[in-house]
């Protein structure tokens, strides 16, 4: 990934193998198989575009469990404000594409920041699982 200048410890990403749109669906349809929900795509290119930009490829999926995230909201409503989990897919400008969403300890640290207990062995271990279900479709979708 030369050419990055900012540094995101927190930050996973993954190079694909695949086309932008290609990796796009197969991330899409891997996050929906492992049992998350995408509420919407936020196509960042498409609102460049509409007002006059450019810009290479980029989109959101926002991702997430109504199941497991609606008890938390109504705990913790000012939550909603960092969740669901978003998913990005991008093209550099070399055309090379890739896949980058927030790690576990991340994840942590955005319950923590709501009041939940971050060392809390059933909060680090929900952290990773969701983790692990975008890493498992990030894996699927890159080839």
């Amino acid at each position: 990934m030369a050419g990055l200048t900012q540094a995101a410890t927190d930050l996973v990403t993954k190079q694909s193998s695949h086309s932008f749109e290609i990796t796009l669906d197969h991330l899409e349809a891997a996050v929906k198989d492992s049992g998350l929900k995408v509420f919407t795509r936020l196509d960042h290119s498409a609102a460049a575009k509409a007002v006059g930009l450019e810009m290479p490829p980029a989109t959101v999926l926002v991702v997430g469990s109504p199941q497991g995230g609606t008890p938390l909201f109504l705990q913790h409503p000012m939550l909603a404000i960092d969740l669901p989990l978003k998913m990005l897919v991008w093209q550099d400008q070399a055309g090379k594409v890739y896949v980058s969403y927030n790690d576990a300890a991340y994840i942590s640290a955005v319950f923590a920041r709501h009041g939940f207990d971050a060392q809390s062995e059933k909060l680090q271990a929900a952290a990773k699982v969701l983790e692990s279900k975008l890493a498992a479709a990030t894996d699927a979708a890159i080839g």
